[in-house]
């Protein structure tokens, strides 16, 4: 099991629409074939709350790498808690 950080910034929005260009910070464990956690802060570089968001499915779109299906969790202060969406 391989336990890493990644830092990065990125597209939070829907399948169909953008939101907000956002910073990201995720803890991943992972084997050699399956994620095993995921669970991610992001903050949108504008500074407007993504409150309004909390419970739906998302796209976090990673600069320079993949997409990824995402729930926001909850708020803490300023971050918005992401986990990988069960859909």
């Amino acid at each position: 099991m391989v336990h890493t950080t990644r830092r990065g910034t990125g597209i939070i929005g829907t399948v169909e629409k953008p939101l907000e260009a956002v910073s990201f910070e995720a803890s991943v464990e992972h084997s050699a074939t399956a994620l095993l956690s995921f669970i991610g802060k992001i903050r949108a570089l504008s500074g407007a709350s993504l409150a309004d968001y909390v419970g739906q499915n998302m796209v976090l779109e990673i600069d320079g790498g993949p997409a990824l299906g995402v729930v926001i969790v909850h708020i803490e202060g300023d971050d918005a808690v992401i986990n990988l969406s069960p859909r």
